[in-house]
């Protein structure tokens, strides 16, 4: 997310403003090509609440956000071509350091994604991740590999998991078992999506505890989440390195296997043993 439309007091805006903020960070490349109007209808939300949302970050109208749009040479780079293309652009030549260049994008990264993770938030989501009977976890598109790490590293340390669809219905025939002694582990990046949405709405009725983990700096979902990893993975228009949400997940895990003490250890140790045993049949 670009810092030159969204840096305001979250606190001044509606929930309706909220959502149609969420809405324009994850369409920035069409925004050029909409109306008040298309941007009521595709948040749900009335044409004068629009209206006064341009106002409320500091734009007469939606043709003054345009305007700056272009004059920030935001608009139409955020499709996955212009994205790739950005990154192109800094390393012209075949001779050029790709690795020290997408390594020094990576370390920016990680430095911006330590100063924005609230480590009483951290704290918490380690806590229910060890204390959860089962944790389910969500992750769509480039987020899905996540899960699986995740997944994996807990597993690891004797703690039941189980990866939830990505996106369709399906995802409801894994949910439907979650309850009030589970957590759910989402990965939400550049907007909220209808799974999402689904995930936070049913907790309300199963008790599910819910840690979110997002690159969003402004949206309803931070409010719904019972805990919220922030993290950076570029601007908006650049191009979206996933180092820090596997930082995340690696300090999860870390921060988990040390709330379990010498339980976690002790699964470590047996993984250990087995690999001994077994070496000759199965060679790592």
């Amino acid at each position: 997310m670009t810092g030159f439309q969204f840096q305001m007091d979250v606190s001044g805006l509606s929930r309706s403003q909220q959502a149609i903020a969420n809405y324009i960070a994850g369409a920035l490349q069409r925004i050029p090509y909409c109306t008040d109007e298309e941007i009521a209808e595709k948040v749900g939300v009335s044409t004068a609440t629009v209206s006064r949302f341009w106002r409320a970050i500091g734009y007469q109208n939606l043709k003054d956000f345009k305007k700056a749009l272009q004059q920030a040479g935001q608009s139409g780079q955020a499709t996955p071509a212009r994205k790739m293309e950005h990154i192109l652009n800094k390393v012209e030549h075949i001779e050029a350091d790709i690795v020290g260049e997408l390594i020094e994008i990576a370390s920016s990264n990680l430095a911006e994604t330590a100063k924005r993770v609230e480590r009483g938030q951290f704290v918490g989501a380690s806590e229910a991740l060890h204390a959860a009977r089962k944790i389910y976890l969500h992750g769509g598109g480039a987020a899905s590999f996540l899960t699986e790490l995740l997944a994996f590293r807990l597993e690891r340390i004797g703690l039941e998991t189980q990866r939830l669809a990505a996106s369709g219905s399906e995802l409801l025939e894994g949910l439907m078992h979650a309850g009030s002694e589970d957590c759910v582990v989402l990965f939400g990046f550049v907007k909220r999506t209808p799974e999402l949405t689904v995930l936070l709405d049913h907790r309300r009725e199963a008790g599910y505890r819910t840690v979110l983990i997002t690159d969003l700096l402004l949206s309803d979902m931070l409010e719904e989440s019972d805990y919220v990893l922030q993290l950076d993975r570029g601007k908006l228009e650049g191009f979206h390195s996933m180092t820090a949400p596997v930082a995340i997940v690696e300090a999860l895990t870390v921060a988990v296997t040390q709330r379990r003490g010498r339980e976690g250890m002790d699964k470590l140790e047996k993984l250990h043993a087995l690999r001994k045993r077994y070496a000759a049949q199965l060679p790592k």
